[in-house]
């Protein structure tokens, strides 16, 4: 796969190299799973009325700052799928679930209840809209007020420019969508089950 983008002078030559170097999303997801350590599981309840009820399973993953940087901000990395085309970041989604499931259900098998059992929380990571993504509570996640252009990709670039202050949601996605933060945590965020499964 050819990189979709370089990184401007804020990322260091180092940083810059390794990122570059990885040759394909297998690199990337041996890294995601082999440098990964569950560090908590709840079954996390529907905070609404829409989908009353409804449960799904949550983890927070640590991560070694190497492997949040080729899934998150490497070129060839897990945002770097979607760009590229939304089935194949689904694939990638669900390549990475798949890869680290193993690992999940060993952690919150010793945590489940009667009311979400292990067979629940599988039923959870295996739903189509299940995901991985940066734990954005981590203080690397927070966006700069100021524009900090880290990531060098035409398309984030020039929604970063373009974006108002004023439309906050679509001003922090434009602002996140040209970092490359440092962090060290993961979630993984099943689908939503109801009572039945």
């Amino acid at each position: 796969m050819v990189s979709l983008w370089d990184f401007t002078a804020l990322v260091a030559t180092e940083r810059r190299t390794r990122l570059l170097g990885l040759k394909g999303f297998e690199d990337v997801l041996k890294q995601v799973t082999s440098m990964s350590t569950v560090l908590e599981y709840e079954s996390e309840p529907f905070k609404g009325s829409r989908l009353k009820g409804c449960k799904r399973a949550a983890f927070l993953l640590s991560i070694d700052r190497h492997g949040y940087d080729a899934f998150f901000n490497s070129p060839i990395g897990y945002r770097a799928q979607y760009c590229v085309g939304l089935e194949i970041g689904k694939s990638a989604n669900r390549q990475i679930i798949e890869a680290l499931k193993p690992k999940l259900l060993a952690f919150a098998k010793r945590m489940t209840t009667a009311a979400f059992t292990l067979q629940k929380v599988e039923g959870s990571l295996d739903a189509v809209n299940a995901k991985v993504w940066i734990d954005e509570r981590e203080p690397a996640a927070f966006p700069s007020s100021d524009l900090q252009i880290e990531i060098d990709y035409r398309p984030w670039v020039e929604r970063a420019k373009r974006a108002n202050a004023f439309q906050e949601h679509e001003f922090i996605g434009a602002m996140r969508g040209v970092r490359a933060p440092c962090g060290t945590r993961l979630v993984v965020k099943g689908g939503w089950l109801d009572q039945s499964g």
